[in-house]
């Protein structure tokens, strides 16, 4: 099994399979179960994360709202190597732009902002980091950010031009030589009807999930069947929520991810869903794993 500490990139550098998320505290929310199945597996796996998440929250009991938001970029990349180490993760790369915020809030105009950053020079920092490391599966945000976060939507679309150019010798010359990754996928926002069938023991114990499991219906897409790959993450649902109460200024100790009970915990976050963007999917194809059909 690969050692689970994070490079600093002057080592020998390479992952198999390689997550890109907008925010830290992304890569332990929807990716975390993944990310900690395939270390279990020995698959060495990297995390890029393109904003430093400065327009976040402040949950955090020990820190002060106003005077240490100076301070957010660091103390978030700091929970996140904490997050990243838990899960396995073996390399952490920035991209290095600013959280653009929620749509329409003042955090869009900056000029650092991540929805401001010309497209074609985003793509190429992520083509380097893709032609350093050498994916062979590429895992990233769904076509429209699966919400209507600027960060996210421009997470799909710098993510699918990088993989497209990694491996193509005429883009990015300066980037260093081309590498083709063998696979890219989307997080699969799929209502696979977990949560209405657990709605009675939420209640039971005391949460009320009726309008979060609304909103958790508008915000998925259709069923399962439009997932490529299915992951059953239940056996790592407990790192994958160390690894998420790990980002204290996102995520307070007494909120619904660190008071649900662990078993119900286990069952509502029981499957990582992926959807194949390339190569293209034809209709009913499923696959067992991300590596299927690659070499050995």
């Amino acid at each position: 099994m690969e050692a689970s500490g994070i490079s600093d990139g002057r080592g020998q550098p390479g992952v198999t399979l390689l997550v890109v998320r907008p925010h830290p505290d992304d890569e332990s929310s929807a990716t975390g179960g993944l990310l900690a199945y395939y270390h279990a597996r020995g698959v060495r796996t990297g995390v890029v994360i393109c904003t430093g998440g400065e327009e976040g929250e402040i949950h955090d009991p020990t820190l002060d709202a106003v005077a240490d938001r100076p301070r957010l970029r660091a103390i978030r990349e700091r929970e996140l190597r904490h997050a990243c180490t838990l899960l396995g993760v073996a390399e952490l790369r920035m991209l290095g732009y600013r959280d653009s915020g929620m749509p329409g809030t003042p955090a869009n105009q900056h000029p650092d902002a991540f929805i401001q950053a010309d497209p074609s020079e985003a793509a190429g920092r992520l083509v380097r980091i893709i032609r350093v490391l050498r994916p062979r599966v590429i895992v990233t945000e769904p076509p429209g950010g699966g919400y209507a976060h600027p960060d996210h939507i421009r997470c799909h679309q710098v993510s699918l031009e990088a993989f497209h150019a990694a491996g193509d010798a005429r883009a990015y010359p300066a980037a260093g030589p081309a590498g083709p990754a063998a696979k890219l996928y989307a997080i699969a926002q799929i209502d696979d009807g977990q949560w209405e069938t657990l709605r009675p023991a939420f209640q039971a114990a005391g949460f009320d999930v009726g309008r979060r499991q609304r909103s958790r219906k508008r915000a998925r897409g259709a069923g399962p069947e439009t997932a490529t790959v299915a992951l059953d993450v239940r056996p790592y649902s407990a790192i994958q929520r160390q690894a998420l109460l790990a980002h204290r200024t996102q995520i307070p100790p007494d909120s619904f991810w660190g008071r649900l009970p662990t078993e119900l915990y286990r069952r509502a976050f029981a499957t990582a869903y992926c959807l194949r963007l390339h190569p293209p999917v034809v209709p009913g194809e499923y696959e067992q794993d991300l590596f299927e059909g690659l070499p050995v």
